[in-house]
């Protein structure tokens, strides 16, 4: 099969030795960003790129070609996996669409929210599948750029969507089982994007725990020794802010329930639920939402992103994407869903306040989704989706 992995960071690294190293896959790494093919090239000229997996076996694998060039990786792909950043999707797939085959399937890993809706708009005539994975499957992290990278843990299992979900059920389970064993993680096969979109729990968690560490930072620069652990800094109120957000969206799901009966929002977990499924037997304290954050092994040592100013001092990094990604292309799309059926969010309402003022952007005017920076997200209205019923007919088919 031929394989584009799109991206060079640290999901796209784990990717490359899993599936180069099997030779029946012919691996094309498209990576169009700064000198990143460039990069990649000269690193991997020799030896390839190895993933260590704690626990599990080492692979090592390198791509038939690295490159920049659209017009070089996408003639006769059958499968596009996008692991990169949601803020590069559209970009990537506009340089990529006119050298693809209309067949391929598509995929990201994650989706994050909205994914489906972006590449049938840009892509209007594709006529492939297209899938995304609720959550990445892998905490990992590149050791030696190009060469090496870590995998910390590894999810016990990760939902998967496709559209047309239409075509029924058996499609859904074949992508999830290909896709499934080329990547080596067991995906569950769920009913539609609607659903993998509000159960994106990277929306609640990622942003949710930025304003918990960041919310009543005063300013100041901090030692390295004093920057927090992301995941271990997780306090008894910074669960609650998270235990909050997702209230809120199971409230949103409970709405559309009631517009839609036949509509199956089940896989949308709450989080600590999600948090113990991920994750069995690696949280050594499963006694409360903080508790399991702070002693899940795969986030061990995980820390909070800060950005050096010199002299051995550093600040919260709010270019990370924990906001730049999170925010507008995950919790504000369902903002966006919870505002067309009528649900109050106040918790996910002032997390994206507090978060659209650290980025300097304007996605929630009054409370409302109507910033100018809602044209880079992809909140439902930005498609002109305007009501339930228009959300349902773009979603569940």
């Amino acid at each position: 099969m031929k394989i584009v992995i799109c991206g060079a960071g640290n999901a796209a690294q784990t990717l490359i030795p899993l599936l180069a190293s099997d030779p029946q896959h012919h691996v094309i790494v498209y990576a169009p960003l700064a000198d990143e093919a460039e990069r990649m090239n000269a690193a991997m000229l020799d030896t390839g790129l190895e993933a260590t997996f704690a626990p599990g076996p080492t692979r090592r694998g390198k791509p038939h070609l690295i490159t920049a060039d659209p017009a070089a990786a996408g003639p006769g792909a059958e499968l596009v996996l996008l692991a990169l950043p949601a803020f590069a999707h559209g970009e990537i797939l506009s340089a990529l669409a006119p050298h693809l085959p209309h067949t391929a399937w598509i995929g990201a890993l994650p989706a994050r929210g909205g994914f489906d809706w972006q590449v049938r708009t840009l892509m209007p005539d594709h006529r492939g599948i297209i899938f995304g994975l609720q959550t990445l499957p892998w905490a990992c992290r590149i050791q030696d750029w190009g060469r090496r990278v870590e995998v910390l843990g590894t999810k016990a299992q990760v939902d998967l969507a496709a559209w047309p979900a239409a075509q029924g059920s058996g499609v859904i389970a074949t992508v999830a089982a290909t896709v499934g064993e080329m990547i080596h993680v067991p995906l569950n096969p769920i009913s539609h994007f609607l659903a993998l979109t509000l159960a994106n729990t990277g929306q609640i968690i990622h942003p949710g725990i930025m304003y918990g560490l960041f919310s009543q930072w005063d300013g100041q620069p901090f030692t390295a020794q004093q920057a927090p652990l992301f995941y271990g800094g997780v306090d008894g109120e910074t669960a609650n802010v998270l235990q909050i957000m997702s209230d809120e969206v199971q409230m949103i799901c409970r709405a559309l329930e009631k517009a839609a009966p036949a509509l199956d929002l089940s896989p949308v977990a709450p989080v600590e639920e999600w948090l113990l499924r991920s994750y069995p037997g690696q949280i050594d304290d499963t006694s409360s939402l903080h508790a399991a954050f702070n002693t899940n092994r795969a986030y061990a040592g995980l820390r909070a992103p800060v950005t050096e100013q010199g002299d051995g001092l550093f600040v919260p990094n709010f270019t990370a994407r924990y906001l730049t990604e999170d925010i507008p292309f995950s919790l504000l799309v369902s903002r966006g869903i919870g505002e067309l059926v009528g649900v109050q969010t106040p918790m996910i309402r002032r997390v994206i306040e507090w978060a659209q003022a650290c980025m300097d952007r304007c996605y929630l005017v009054d409370g409302q989704v109507a910033g100018p920076d809602v044209a880079h997200s992809r909140v439902p209205q930005r498609f002109g989706m305007t009501s339930v019923a228009d959300l349902l007919a773009n979603s569940a088919h």
